[in-house]
């Protein structure tokens, strides 16, 4: 590999104005600048960007940090995080880890974002710093470097079961992810409640678990209809869209129809939910708007200010045939 040495040999020049040259210091002269600049291409010399920002203990890199990438709910959330990265003239690595987490806690990156439930609050609130202000996006957090955008998943899951009980439906299920997840017991946490508010009785059997996907809502309904027998709710609700999905093949190979037997309703309002057969009722959620919000956050704290809250986000109920 090319050295700063080998630069500045080639050129017939020191090692320091090598070094100012590639910099762009206006210590040297243009002619000089361009000599060295010719000869570290000649011979495939890059800079080492971080151990020269080092020395400002900077990387003008922001990390974004996600438990997996499974799904297509992070596609619009990303897109939005990177606009605000790229209008801001750094960069963005998106790590997927479950315990080094090497990234963060050897302070490669300026910033961090995260979505990562393997990620707990002692490791994050020791190292958010004011040298390294930290988003998260998946629990409530308390610290002065540490800002929380959270979705208003309560309040989805209060809508959900509004219009199931405005069309009639007094035993109404629900398909729930991992507990680990912090979107997915506020979801649950939601529904519960909103029951409770409208005096509908929840019934434990109705609770059913998996794991975010298609295949998983499919399984986990098949074996639950299998299970009751003809004992069922009028309606299910889904902690996903795609979950919702692999759940509505399942009633549909029984020979149930949807929504004349079960009714269903999604969360996430994901690209595929309105043309699915049937079209899925579900929660729309500002995934870009989300991730936009989330970058423009974390560059407000890279300037120094920390004493401001983000500004809420909102979900709105989209009725369609499957409810």
């Amino acid at each position: 590999m090319a050295t700063l040495k080998d630069v500045a040999k080639l050129a017939g020049v020191s090692v320091s104005t090598a070094s100012y040259s590639i910099n762009g210091s206006n210590l040297i002269t243009e002619e000089t600048k361009s000599k060295v600049l010719h000869a570290a291409k000649e011979i495939g010399y890059r800079p080492n960007g971080l151990a020269k920002n080092l020395k400002e203990q900077k990387t003008n890199i922001i990390g974004l940090f996600l438990s997996g990438f499974t799904g297509p709910f992070f596609n619009d959330m990303m897109e939005g995080i990177q606009d605000v990265v790229m209008k801001m003239g750094y960069e963005m690595v998106v790590c997927a880890s479950v315990d080094k987490h090497r990234l963060l806690v050897e302070r490669y990156v300026d910033g961090a974002i995260i979505l990562n439930y393997h990620m707990d609050d002692e490791l994050l609130g020791s190292l958010a710093s004011e040298k390294l202000p930290i988003v998260v996006l998946d629990r409530n957090f308390k610290n002065p470097f540490i800002k929380n955008i959270l979705l208003p998943n309560q309040l989805g899951s209060a809508l959900s079961v509004r219009h199931l009980i405005e069309k009639g439906h007094t035993r109404i299920g629900y398909i729930a992810g991992s507990e680990e997840s912090y979107d997915g017991e506020s979801r649950l946490k939601g529904f519960l409640s909103e029951l409770q508010n409208h005096g509908v009785a929840f019934l434990d059997t109705d609770l059913i678990r998996a794991d975010f996907t298609e295949l998983s809502g499919y399984l986990e309904m098949s074996r639950f209809l299998n299970r009751q027998n003809n004992d069922l709710p009028s309606a299910m609700v889904c902690a996903n869209d795609e979950m919702a999905m692999g759940t509505a093949r399942a009633i549909q190979e029984t020979g149930l129809q949807i929504p004349g037997d079960i009714a269903l309703v999604g969360f996430d309002d994901i690209y595929v939910s309105k043309y699915f057969t049937p079209s899925l009722s579900t929660i729309e959620v500002p995934r870009k708007q989300w991730g936009t919000l989330a970058a423009t956050t974390l560059f407000k704290m890279l300037d120094g200010q920390l004493d401001f809250e983000p500004e809420p986000l909102t979900v709105k109920l989209k009725v369609r045939n499957s409810s």
